[in-house]
C-alpha cells in the first residue's frame, strides 16, 4: 500500500510538473489537441500505478516524450499561419446579421437547437439583437451584439490581416484588400511588418496595429 502511495505522489508531480511546461493555456479551454494530449497523459500516468512491476521510469519517459511533443507542436502553431488551422482549426461564423451559416452548420454537426441553447445561455433570447455568433476554435461561442454597442448595428466583424509579423494574404483577397494599401498603411504609422503582432482592418475599413 505504501508503494503505490509513494508512486501515486510521484507520478502527480510529473504530470503536474508537465502540465505547468506545457503553459497555462492548458489549463483553461483545451483545445482538441491539447485534449487528446491531457487524456494520453492521465492514462500513462495510470499505467505505473496499476501495474506495480512496471519501472517508473517507462512512465517518465512516456510523459517526457508526450510532453516533448506537446511543446514542440505549440512552438510550431505559435511560428505557422498554416500549421495552427490545420491542428487548431479556425473560428466559424455561424449567424451572420440574422442569417444561418448552413454549411458551417453542416460541416460543424451543429443543430439548430443547440445554437439557440447556447444563445440563451449566454442571455440573447431574442436573434435580431446578434450580429454575429462564433465558434471559437475551442468550442467555446462568442456572440457580438449591438446591444452592446448602444444600440448601433456591427457592420462587418474585423478583417485579420497580419498576425505575427505574416500578412494573411487569403484575407487580402477575401476581402479585397490591396496589399499595396495595407504597407501604405504601415509607413505612415512608421511600422516594419516584424513589428506587428496583430493588425486588422475595423468595420470603417480603418487599419489598426498592434505592435509586439
Amino acid at each position: 500500500m505504501i508503494i503505490v502511495l509513494i508512486r501515486s505522489m510521484i507520478l502527480y508531480g510529473v504530470v503536474l510538473i508537465s502540465m505547468r511546461v506545457m503553459g497555462k493555456g492548458e489549463l483553461g479551454e483545451l483545445q482538441p489537441f491539447d485534449l487528446v494530449v491531457s487524456l494520453m497523459l492521465a492514462d500513462l500516468a495510470i499505467m505505473p500505478m496499476e501495474d506495480l512491476d512496471a519501472p517508473l521510469s517507462y512512465g517518465f519517459a512516456s510523459i517526457a516524450t508526450i510532453m516533448f511533443l506537446q511543446c514542440l507542436i505549440s512552438y510550431i502553431t505559435l511560428k505557422s499561419n498554416t500549421a495552427r488551422k490545420v491542428i487548431c482549426g479556425r473560428p466559424s461564423i455561424l449567424i451572420d446579421h440574422g442569417t444561418f451559416n448552413t454549411k458551417e452548420l453542416n460541416k460543424l454537426r451543429v443543430n439548430i437547437n443547440d445554437l439557440l441553447g447556447q444563445m440563451r445561455l449566454k442571455g440573447y433570447y431574442n436573434l435580431e439583437d446578434i450580429d454575429y455568433l462564433i465558434m471559437e476554435t475551442n468550442g467555446e461561442i462568442s456572440i457580438i451584439a449591438h446591444e452592446d454597442r448602444s444600440g448601433e448595428k456591427c457592420k462587418r466583424i474585423p478583417i485579420s490581416i497580419i498576425l505575427d509579423g505574416k500578412i494573411m494574404y487569403k484575407n487580402l483577397e477575401k476581402y479585397e484588400v490591396k496589399e499595396n494599401k495595407l504597407l501604405n498603411e504601415l509607413n505612415k504609422n512608421d511600422l516594419k511588418l516584424k513589428d506587428v503582432i496583430y493588425g486588422f482592418l475595423d468595420e470603417d475599413d480603418k487599419f489598426i496595429f498592434y505592435k509586439r
